[in-house]
């Protein structure tokens, strides 16, 4: 990395027969360390990666899924539960097709090639779509057979469907299911007033949609005013964020909002305390504010602190909270701007957690994440 003080890397590459993790404190004060993998045989690509709260996972080629990370809940797949950290990748059970997946606080979910979906882990508020106990492998959700995509909140997930429908399951209290139904919902149930959509995401407590036209909905919680129209009040249906031109995308963070520009701009809403709305500023704001610097952004993604989006050719900026070294930018200050990633090769996604960020590579499908899960 740039700089005198060498910021911890942990780097996961898909090699499936030898991977090296890296565990190292990062309240100690001692100096962080970089690890390198050693060098393995020909490994299978991923082709998206997933960051929960203390967990990630990512589907490799084949149609697998391997996770990483915090496993107390089962939320790792791999037919455990343990009170510690997972740092080397494991193999989650029954599946073997998945497309895409999502990862929530202490659950995980993937959608199918054959549109149906599956989740593990935590079931605490149904968000398995399922009456059973935790789960600490993958089992299939009732009433999804046409999903095309699946966004995993906190405690509840909603699932995009073929016909550009949204339908959602799990916690409820703060009307994150968008459809002003109890305080949670044990089978995934529609979300009205919203068609044609065509990407997805699910916050701590709240969940956006982007349409064919570009329009960016929300609903749910809005005590930081991260659905963006411009109050603070809860919205048990879907509201248009207000005053924000066609978006590419959505990023639902913990209590704030970004979405990508058709014109490669982001813009961000909600809470700003660590300046992750990236305006200069540390000033919460519950309407669309511009982050700074950015003109030629593909993807975004908010996480619980900090905020990083995907550029053109593959370079990544982040800014907001830096504590545990999410920013990958060196010294342990945060930013109240965009800062460029150094030192990494182009990527083609990339996702925050609440310690960390991950980033898909272009080249060779590997991940590589820097911060800490845990």
């Amino acid at each position: 990395m740039k700089g005198t003080v060498t910021i911890r890397i942990i780097v996961f590459i898909t090699v499936i027969s030898s991977l090296l993790a890296a565990t190292a404190p990062t309240s100690s004060g001692r100096r962080p360390e970089e690890y390198d993998l050693p060098q393995g045989p020909p490994a299978l690509k991923f082709i998206s990666v997933a960051a929960g709260s203390h967990h990630i996972c990512a589907v490799l080629s084949e149609g697998k899924v391997l996770c990483w990370g915090n496993n107390i809940m089962g939320q790792l797949g791999n037919g455990a539960m343990i009170d510690a950290p997972v740092d080397k990748p494991v193999e989650v059970k029954g599946i073997s097709t998945a497309t895409s997946v999502s990862a929530g606080e202490v659950h995980t979910c993937a959608s199918l090639r054959d549109g149906g979906v599956m989740c593990w882990g935590s079931n605490r508020f149904y968000q398995l779509g399922d009456r059973i106990p935790n789960m600490p492998e993958a089992v299939p959700v009732a009433g999804i057979t046409r999903a095309i995509g699946i966004a995993a909140g906190a405690f509840h997930n909603c699932a995009l469907i073929s016909n550009g429908r949204v339908r959602c399951w799990g916690y409820n209290k703060s009307d994150q299911l968008g459809n002003a139904s109890e305080p949670q919902s044990l089978h995934p149930i529609d979300v009205p007033d919203v068609a044609h959509v065509v990407r997805l995401s699910a916050g701590q407590a709240h969940t956006c949609a982007v349409t064919e036209s570009g329009k960016v909905w929300c609903w749910g919680s809005n005590f930081f005013g991260q659905i963006g129209n411009g109050s603070h009040d809860n919205a048990s249906r879907p509201v248009a964020v207000a005053g924000l031109p066609p978006a590419r995308s959505v990023s639902a963070g913990a209590t704030d909002t970004c979405a990508v520009l058709r014109d490669g701009r982001v813009a961000c809403w909600g809470d700003n305390a660590t300046g992750q709305l990236g305006n200069g500023t540390k000033t919460a704001s519950a309407k669309p504010v511009f982050v700074e610097g950015i003109s030629d952004a593909i993807t975004v993604s908010a996480g619980h602190f900090h905020t990083c989006a995907l550029l053109k050719g593959g370079g990544v900026s982040c800014w907001g909270n830096n504590d545990h070294g999410e920013l990958g930018t060196g010294p342990k200050s945060g930013s109240l701007k965009p800062l460029k990633v150094g030192d990494i090769p182009p990527a083609t996604a990339v996702v925050t957690g609440e310690w960390f960020t991950c980033i898909l590579l272009k080249e060779d499908g590997a991940v590589k994440c820097w911060g800490t899960t845990h």
